[in-house]
């Protein structure tokens, strides 16, 4: 999977600037190509991702875990079956698949479930307002990811 990947991880790295977890840009990209933030759980020991999904029907995403394990691949928003889809892989040799079956009505945020190559659990939360999604229910209008017993603030 990660050879497959390579040409991808080359062009994110010469089209992007280098970001860390507390500065990750998201912006309409100079191509007016769309960029949403994206956000996971990795199993259910608090590990999560934080990242960025780019284009339009298909397209790249990257990211990093907090290990700091920097995560590349690809997303489409309708596979052979028309759900969507989003594949990756991480410098630390985590891999999985994520399938989007819900959008959240109020936010457009696409909800997801899969798996890392390692059989753990994955949550996905993508789109233009996905923080203002996992604000609901907040008692401090913080958006939180819940991994598991874990709940990590990500505003």
């Amino acid at each position: 999977m990660f050879l497959r990947l390579l040409p991808v991880f080359a062009m994110i790295s010469a089209a992007f600037p280098a970001f860390s977890e507390e500065n990750l840009p998201c912006e309409v990209t100079p191509d007016e190509t769309s960029c949403s933030l994206n956000f996971a759980c990795l199993g259910d020991e608090g590990r999560w991702y934080k990242g960025r999904a780019i284009g339009r029907g298909t397209g790249v995403l990257d990211g990093v875990t907090s290990a700091g394990a920097v995560c590349i691949g690809m997303w489409t928003n309708s596979n052979a079956v028309n759900v969507g889809q989003a594949d990756f892989t991480c410098d630390d040799d985590t891999a999985g698949t994520v399938y989007y079956l819900l959008q959240d009505s109020e936010t457009g945020t696409a909800i997801g479930k899969g798996l890392t190559t390692k059989d753990a659990p994955i949550q996905a939360w993508s789109g233009e307002h996905v923080i203002e999604f996992l604000k609901k229910g907040s008692l401090t209008d913080e958006a939180h990811l819940q991994c598991g017993d874990h709940s990590i603030p990500i505003s």
